[in-house]
């Protein structure tokens, strides 16, 4: 999933098929379900509980997002991971 995501923040190529075909896209990684459902859902919180590092939810949300404000970028880490302390902000105050 790290693999995937460093792509989307670094490979324009990548960027573009993810916005036109986000299941083509994601067919060619060995990804489970539930990691297709984060990656598509933007799902940073739940990336992150899964272990992906803070600063690749970041770029790609900075990138991929259908709103890529910081604000909007922080309230999606404020969910249930981010009661349970397991979210992390890369570098954004909270």
């Amino acid at each position: 999933m790290e693999k995937l995501m460093h792509q989307l923040c670094v490979d324009r190529s990548v960027k573009q098929r993810f916005k036109e075909d986000p299941a083509g896209l994601l067919a060619r990684y060995a990804l489970s379900d539930e990691e297709r459902t984060m990656v598509t859902d933007f799902d940073v919180a739940g990336m992150q509980k899964h272990g992906v590092n803070p600063m690749l939810t970041l770029g790609f949300w900075t990138e991929n997002a259908p709103n890529r404000h910081p604000a909007a970028y922080m309230k999606a880490l404020r969910g249930a991971a981010a009661a349970e302390g397991q979210v992390f902000s890369a570098g954004l105050k909270q």
